[in-house]
């Protein structure tokens, strides 16, 4: 098989791992990699220098962009559009870009159009959304006579994020702070439950008429220290996130999300569970659960083909094979 170049733009979490995980697959380099933070700038990441300016890294031979940077649609589509008129593939991680159609019709129709019109492909992807509420619930539901109803929960330990995702997500506020930030968007928990919801949905061949979500605090009752963020009593420690889409008036998809510094000290095992109701009934429980780091970086490689061979346009993980890994040589996971 030819090699696959890669572009990243962001240099966070997932795409430190993606390129670790990358420099042990023959076949996949990294050749460029492009970050807004001014202190990643000239810094070596695997070999290859981060710099500030996208123009720059996409001057760079390559196949693929991994846009891994933030969450939104709207802060998204400018990267999303330079990589694409540069002639490459991209994947994103943006929660939004999942099933993009919901958050803003137009744009998503434009971002199609420019794909196809280019000859390459956009997919959104990522461990959640991107797999385990939409793209794992449909390769389930693959044993299904029918459904007709999906329940889904997600029990994460979120000891060892980054302090400005655990802030982003409600962890170490008073419940009057977490309940003014939520209300203010500050404050937001898990995104991407409409995206999966509405994928999922879209695949099977039924209309979502509408999604209620619902995010609660969890207030500590002893001091928990996390990797990076120290949480008194008496301060969020977690959160219990639901959203829950409805057909035709009932029911259809409850999608869970209990995150927290130590869930087994609030009664939480860690565990993804998904239940889909019907004539065959399936339950699938994972344990203890992906974890959300090595579980996005392996999405992401293990995409990277996947895409460059899909059709031009804007594509989701429905329309592509599953994802599966390629030869990984441990002693080069450094």
């Amino acid at each position: 098989m030819s090699e696959i170049r890669v572009i990243l733009f962001g240099v966070g979490r997932v795409g430190r791992d993606l390129a670790r995980l990358l420099q042990a697959r023959p076949g996949f380099r990294v050749v460029a990699a492009y970050a807004r933070n001014p202190r990643f700038e000239g810094k070596d990441l695997l070999g290859v220098q981060i710099v500030r300016k996208r123009d720059q890294a996409l001057q760079v031979a390559a196949d693929i962009a991994v846009i891994a940077t933030t969450s939104f649609l709207s802060d998204l589509v400018e990267d999303i559009r330079a990589a694409v008129k540069a002639g490459l593939n991209v994947i994103c991680t943006g929660e939004e870009m999942l099933f993009p159609w919901i958050v803003d019709d137009d744009q998503a129709r434009e971002l199609d159009n420019l794909a196809r019109e280019q000859q390459v492909s956009v997919l959104g992807a990522g461990a959640n959304p991107g797999f385990i509420f939409d793209a794992l619930v449909l390769t389930a539901a693959g044993a299904a006579w029918d459904v007709e109803s999906i329940h889904g929960r997600r029990v994460v330990n979120c000891s060892h994020f980054s302090r400005t995702i655990l802030k982003r997500l409600g962890f170490g506020y008073s419940a009057a702070e977490f309940e003014a930030g939520a209300q203010a968007g500050k404050i937001y928990g898990h995104i991407g439950f409409p995206q999966s919801i509405s994928l999922v949905a879209a695949s099977i061949g039924v209309r979502i008429n509408e999604i209620r979500k619902s995010l609660e605090p969890m207030i500590a009752e002893e001091t928990y220290r996390m990797d990076h963020l120290t949480v008194e009593r008496g301060q969020t420690a977690g959160f219990l996130q639901k959203a829950v889409g409805y057909v035709d008036g009932k029911l259809w998809y409850v999608a869970e999300f209990v995150g927290h510094a130590d869930p087994i000290s609030a009664g939480f095992e860690p565990k993804d569970t998904i239940d889909i109701k019907g004539y065959a009934p399936i339950h699938l429980t994972v344990e203890p659960g992906f974890n959300p780091h090595t579980t996005s970086a392996a999405i992401l490689a293990n995409s990277l083909r996947r895409v460059k061979d899909a059709k031009p346009g804007l594509v989701t993980v429905a329309d592509l094979p599953p994802a599966f890994p390629s030869v990984t040589r441990r002693e080069r996971l450094v």
